[in-house]
């Protein structure tokens, strides 16, 4: 079952009906879609299920230059699906995301000025059987953020500060839990040093730099952005050595950068785009896999690469069709590739992911529109070894249902 507080509706009806009477000019924006199918993972199908997202913004104008943009958006879906959580493909079956956010948008002639925050709060099930908020992977997102954008005549830049911190409330490690377990103290204490309670919880500030610019009939933009990510509960993973501790005292920290390149154009009634990004992620965390006796320099480094073209049409009677095709290519720095057994080879490993998504909608009366969406996606590694995380997989989602816009 899915808990929204019934005082939100109330409180954000209040707030514009008060908005009104101070003669602020509430411009209401609200996108809801209840859509139902099925999850294909390697052929196997799941039970039908339901997916919802709603998108509210009472945008508001307070005066010439001013305005303040609220936004509420939720997403719930019942069906399975997998994500890359804690460094590889985790499937869940169900997920649900809340975000409320805050915008307050500055105008001075041909510049603007946009701070902003937002929370967000997300419950992931890998079981059916589990309650919302026990998951192990739920967490919460406080950000705080600043962008500023210059147009001019050639073309307008933009640079964006972001600060987020994350929390997992559900994710502890089991060393800080076993002190009743483990009856031997020095035992407990070699293996419990630097562990930390909550190696998940993080910290990160991001700095993004783009330029957009217009060679007609094109639009081109280019970006460039820097993450500092630490987690202060995350030691390093040591090197294994007789009667210490199996984590160092630094903590883990990663760095990642990414350059993207974004051409679009219209060519009614089409739309062509296409997209690119080299991105590269840099940490300091280890792996020692005490089973195999195996220690991994670079675990979580990687190199990555990306292409996505995309091409939509829109027809006068209001029908729309748009399909997507994603690449991606990551490269791992230190992570070896193991067999089907978990014998380590030589090589490090590689994975590449194809997504493709159709989708398309038709007016039926009103605001409602019809809608439906195909997608497909493809993960294949020379990663063989599947006990924790999944790297080749083939999985496959269809959708059926309605949209109302406002």
């Amino acid at each position: 079952m899915i808990k929204i507080s019934k005082t939100l509706p109330a409180a954000a009806l209040l707030f514009c009906v008060s908005a009104l009477h101070a003669g602020v000019k509430v411009t209401p924006v609200a996108d809801v879609s209840l859509l139902g199918g099925k999850y294909y993972l390697d052929s196997d199908a799941a039970s039908f299920q339901g997916r919802l997202d709603a998108f509210v913004s009472p945008a508001l104008a307070l005066a010439e230059g001013h305005d303040l943009i609220p936004v509420y958006s939720g997403n719930y879906s019942g069906t399975q699906d997998v994500q890359e959580l804690a460094g590889g493909g985790v499937l869940t079956r169900k997920r649900q995301t809340h975000t409320f956010s805050l915008k307050y948008v500055y105008t001075r002639e041909f510049d603007k000025y946009k701070p902003r925050l937002s929370y967000s709060k997300a419950s992931i099930k890998e079981t059916n059987d589990e309650d919302w908020g026990d998951g192990l992977f739920d967490y919460t997102t406080l950000s705080l953020g600043f962008e500023a954008e210059q147009e001019r005549p050639h073309g307008t830049f933009s640079e964006s500060y972001d600060f987020y911190q994350v929390s997992y409330p559900n994710y502890s490690t089991l060393l800080s839990q076993s002190a009743s377990v483990i009856n031997d103290t020095t035992t407990f204490n070699q293996l419990s040093t630097n562990a930390g309670e909550n190696p998940m919880d993080n910290a990160a500030h991001r700095v993004a730099l783009a330029y957009t610019w217009f060679p007609d009939p094109m639009t081109m933009k280019a970006g460039y952005d820097f993450t500092y990510r630490a987690y202060p509960d995350q030691a390093v993973a040591a090197r294994p050595s007789t009667g210490s501790s199996p984590f160092q005292s630094d903590k883990r920290w990663d760095v990642m950068q990414n350059f993207s390149l974004k051409a679009s154009r219209a060519l009614k009634p089409l739309f062509f785009s296409a997209g690119a990004r080299l991105g590269w992620m840099s940490s300091n965390q280890g792996s020692y896999d005490s089973s195999r006796n195996k220690y991994m320099e670079d675990y979580y480094s990687y190199v990555d690469f990306s292409l996505s073209p995309a091409v939509g049409i829109a027809l006068k009677n209001g029908m729309q069709f748009n399909f997507n095709l994603d690449w991606r290519r990551v490269f791992y720095v230190g992570r070896l590739k193991q067999g089907a057994s978990g014998e380590y080879g030589s090589d490090k490993i590689d994975q590449t992911y194809w997504l493709t998504s159709i989708s398309g909608r038709y007016p039926i009366a009103g605001r409602f529109f019809a809608r439906a969406a195909y997608n497909y996606q493809l993960s294949n590694s020379n990663m063989r070894y599947e006990d924790s995380f999944r790297y080749n997989y083939r999985a496959s989602t269809y959708l059926l249902g309605l949209e109302w816009e406002f």
